[in-house]
């Protein structure tokens, strides 16, 4: 016909209305599908590599934090279970303080973490300023499950972009996909998505903080109960042995938790560590539900005093409430991890949100072959590849980090950074239990005064029985028929003890 630019006389036909096949050539529809523009397909190569490029990036440094983590942590407990020179005396009051002190590190002032490698707490006021944005070791940003889905999404882009433009090279005038109509799908599925995460996220934060505050931090609280209880009414260097035993059997509690949530039954490191004694871990080796089979040791432990006569039947029942409170703690716990949320909720979620990330890399896809062939939408307009895929990194980005945190979230005794610290909390314990035993053994000068005084009284009355008198400590402890040996060398010496 003359036109110099047979391309854009087809696209102002089809703008006024001129779609018959006698107004427009054949020659003219052949040279608008051959619209190629080599400037187009640079831009969308270059912003594809160099996509790829940071995920693999951040790919790499996701594995090599998990690494480095699981090394930290296995150099850490390595080091714990140094065993004590042969033939040293095996001491309750020397094997917790066998265990490491904590020692706190900091990474940009952002977050603190413990040798071990647990974050322990992080510093609220840059966690929320403009220093966050530049802090990407230890986030979602770095998780690398995150980063290999994002990279399935561009493959998929890349896939459809591909089948896209050899259709127009193959000059497939029947198949021809409308972008905009892609587009109301994703939007479709991102509408159930966005409520859908909403509750998963708000159910996993409550079952996080429950298993720290009512599960684990029923147990914390029940174990410094039975050392307050136990600074008070029997203190005293002759109850101090039978304070110790206790105190070590709620550690080694504590650490068959964590050990059962992490699928390990291997007591001996416990030996190792000095928290167990080889016939105690011989006791236990076959029993399941360890962590809370140390609760009958300790019951059986106040029951045997109160049958001496050292304890009467109310402090008896505080002893007992305790005992049955850190038991109960560990039941919840694992009640909570052994009950997820339902399948078939989980598994909605996670289809729906496959899907959409798969409908918007097709759209992606799409949109780069339409871009590179000079093509344009149903609306007349220039798609956006850039745009689109910008669209699939973010989208896909967030709907994954979300699963992730939800996934985090449902089993916090693990060993990711995120997780409980396990050794730290430990420690906390313990060195909180042997403040309150200090503390009942060293009276300040106002309590002896003040006991001085209340003697001097003298008016309250006589009863017919004593109370539990706080000394000397029991002459045996049989704590239960094939759960602790009656032989450990643990309760030889404190019979040595009392019998002295």
């Amino acid at each position: 016909l003359g036109f110099p630019h047979q391309t854009s006389f087809v696209r102002c036909c089809a703008a006024g209305g001129m779609t018959s096949g006698a107004m427009v050539p054949d020659a003219i529809k052949d040279d608008a599908v051959y619209a190629f523009s080599a400037e187009h397909a640079v831009t969308i190569v270059g912003w594809y590599l160099f996509t790829l490029l940071v995920l693999v990036w951040t790919l790499h440094v996701g594995r090599s934090l998990l690494q480095e983590g699981a090394e930290q942590r296995q150099h850490f407990y390595d080091a714990l279970e140094e065993t004590e020179e042969e033939g040293a005396e095996f001491d309750d009051q020397v094997m917790s303080r066998k265990q490491r002190q904590v020692t706190v590190d900091s990474y940009a002032q952002m977050f603190q973490f413990d040798t071990a490698g647990y974050i322990l707490k992080y510093e609220c006021w840059n966690a929320v300023s403009w220093n966050a944005a530049f802090v990407w070791k230890h986030t979602v940003v770095t998780v690398p499950a995150i980063s290999r889905r994002i990279m399935v999404g561009i493959a998929i882009a890349t896939a459809v972009f591909v089948f896209d433009a050899s259709l127009y090279m193959f000059h497939v005038q029947k198949i021809r996909f409308n972008v905009n109509d892609i587009t109301d799908a994703t939007g479709f599925f991102n509408t159930f998505i966005g409520v859908l995460l909403a509750f998963y996220l708000n159910t996993m934060l409550a079952r996080w903080w429950d298993v720290r505050n009512a599960t684990l931090g029923r147990l914390w609280g029940a174990v410094d109960d039975l050392c307050v209880l136990m600074a008070a009414h029997l203190p005293g260097a002759s109850w101090r042995p039978f304070r110790q035993l206790v105190l070590r059997y709620s550690l080694v509690a504590y650490e068959l938790t964590f050990m059962q949530a992490q699928g390990e039954n291997n007591v001996e490191h416990l030996v190792s560590r000095g928290l167990l004694t080889a016939d105690e871990a011989e006791a236990l080796r076959d029993l399941p539900s360890q962590s809370q089979v140390m609760w009958t040791w300790v019951a059986g432990m106040f029951s045997t005093a109160h049958k001496d006569g050292h304890i009467c039947n109310i402090i008896l029942e505080y002893f007992y409430t305790k005992c049955l409170d850190a038991r109960g703690g560990i039941g919840a716990t694992f009640a909570y991890l052994d009950t997820q949320l339902p399948f078939m909720y989980v598994h909605l979620l996670a289809v729906l949100v496959h899907a959409a990330n798969t409908i918007a890399s097709v759209n992606a896809g799409i949109s780069a072959a339409h871009y590179v062939f000079d093509s344009l939408d149903s609306t007349g307009e220039k798609p956006k590849p850039c745009v689109r895929l910008l669209h699939v990194v973010l989208q896909t980005f967030f709907y994954n980090a979300c699963l992730e945190i939800g996934r985090i979230f449902s089993d916090p005794l693990g060993t990711d950074f995120e997780d409980f610290p396990r050794h730290a909390w430990h420690c906390f314990m313990r060195n909180e239990c042997e403040a309150f035993d200090r503390a009942g053994a060293e009276p300040t000068r106002a309590m002896r005064r003040a006991a001085e005084e209340v003697s001097d009284v003298g008016s309250a009355p006589k009863t017919s029985q004593p109370l539990a008198a706080p000394a000397p400590p029991p002459t045996s402890f049989v704590v239960g028929r094939h759960v602790a040996p009656q032989s450990s060398p643990a309760r030889q010496r404190v019979l040595a003890h009392a019998a002295q």
